[in-house]
């Protein structure tokens, strides 16, 4: 093979594409873009199929697979009891729920991590990862398969906010990345019977953010950006091919790849001075080979663009990054031409959504500002789930009922807030600690 070819990457992931009616995955299949179209303008009395109470509170993203919707959530003062949850995506109607007791638990607050993790979906069965250390796999039936105690295993998961970390998923295993301040490791667990696949280690550093999977030549490829890094592992043996060092701030956004570029984000920006091999935070590497090998070059640096909490998206030539504020900083995907920095309705923790050709940013106050997919700033529509002068049900309750965030228990972090979303169908699933809305035109 000649030096420096550029390898034909895809998001496949060395998983069959799922239906249109699938969104398996954190992020979907992992660039977070969905076919088909979508609607642009809803409200609370226009445009909601339903709306369902869930059990418990989770900061999860949901997941779907033929017309079913599964999400996971915890309860309790010090998350005593876990749910696996399974929905009718045409009626919001419960179909089953998985009740069972996480291992390692802890007193909650808007900082740590409460059913966090995304599971993954296929035709077997829903994967499902606590921060308790719980791994289960269950049957669509909501029948267990096999369930695993990592914390048991491996030890009690140690830092300030608990493990955020979402799965991904290959033909034959589910990847869990524990990045934390004890003995840290990227786990590759076989779907059929939960047995190790491989288990390779890593620097003990706090991180939320979750790995990706691409498919390189045919083989696919866990990419982790996490703790100050973002490595590529073999997803067959876990061997590490390429690695990129002094990342900044990347502990909460996970790399997103697109064809042959992966985009990364940080909490902080980088100076003018700086080139994308000096310090990073946010920018986009280009995947190649060299001499044989899989390797990576730097492609740009988003020199202004800041990826706090949601991670980048790239969608029709153009890569999105968005701040704590819900300032959008678009940069051309080939070139990292600066386009714009505009700011939208507000702020987003949940990870924006491409498509229809447009960009959906999901607010963290139930505002979802829409823009027309371009290399210009161009916000069609401002759509609300609830509105915002009723007061709120303190967090912890039954409900995050809709209300006024300035009064909320916790401040910022006052319930309801927008944790994350799938894309399915032609619908949104969009997820609050604890409800789910379905979205349709």
């Amino acid at each position: 093979m000649r030096a420096a070819l550029v390898l034909t990457l895809s998001l496949s992931t060395a998983l069959s594409a799922p239906a249109a009616d699938a969104w398996p995955g954190f992020r979907g299949t992992g660039e977070s873009v969905a076919k088909g179209a979508y609607p642009t303008a809803w409200g609370p009395k226009d445009g909601l199929a339903w709306t369902a109470d869930l059990p418990g509170y989770g900061q999860s993203s949901p997941v779907v697979w033929d017309g079913t919707v599964y999400l996971t959530a915890v309860e309790g003062d010090n998350r005593e009891k876990g749910y696996v949850v399974a929905l009718d995506a045409k009626t919001g109607k419960e179909k089953w729920r998985h009740t069972f007791e996480p291992t390692q638990k802890a007193k909650w607050s808007y900082t740590i991590s409460r059913a966090a993790p995304t599971p993954c979906v296929d035709a077997d069965g829903v994967y499902c990862f606590f921060e308790g250390g719980n791994l289960i796999a269950l049957t669509h039936a909501g029948k267990v398969r096999w369930a695993r105690d990592l914390v048991k295993e491996y030890g009690e998961f140690q830092g300030g906010h608990g493990i955020g970390s979402s799965l991904a998923q290959t033909e034959d295993a589910v990847f869990v990345l524990i990045d934390h301040r004890g003995p840290s490791y990227l786990l590759a667990v076989k779907k059929v019977d939960g047995e190790n696949k491989w288990k390779v280690g890593r620097e003990q550093k706090g991180g939320w953010a979750s790995p990706v999977v691409a498919t390189r030549n045919g083989s696919p490829e866990v990419i982790a950006s996490s703790a100050g890094t973002v490595i590529g592992y073999a997803a067959d043996t876990g061997k590490e091919l390429w690695k990129l060092d002094n990342v900044v701030g990347n502990t909460i956004p996970s790399a997103s790849v697109i064809g042959d570029r992966v985009l990364f984000g940080g909490g902080t920006s980088r100076s003018k001075e700086e080139s994308p091999a000096g310090a990073k935070s946010n920018g986009c590497l280009k995947l190649v080979s060299k001499d044989g090998k899989p390797t990576f070059e730097p492609a740009w640096a988003a020199r202004a663009g800041v990826s706090n909490y949601a991670t980048p998206l790239g969608y029709e030539g153009v890569a999105y990054f968005v701040n704590q504020v819900g300032v959008v900083y678009a940069h051309d995907l080939a070139t990292g031409k600066e386009l714009f920095a505009e700011r939208t309705d507000g702020a987003c923790w949940a990870s924006p959504v491409g498509a229809g050709g447009h960009v959906y940013f999901f607010g963290k106050d139930g505002t979802t500002s829409v823009l027309k997919a371009g290399k210009e700033f161009d916000q069609i529509a401002s759509n609300k789930l609830w509105e915002t002068k009723a007061k709120p049900t303190p967090a912890g309750g039954k409900k995050d009922a809709p209300g006024d965030k300035k009064d909320a228990p916790g401040g910022e972090y006052g319930d309801p807030i927008v944790y994350g979303v799938a894309a399915a169908d032609g619908a949104f699933y969009i997820r609050t600690g604890a409800q789910l809305f379905k979205v349709t035109k």
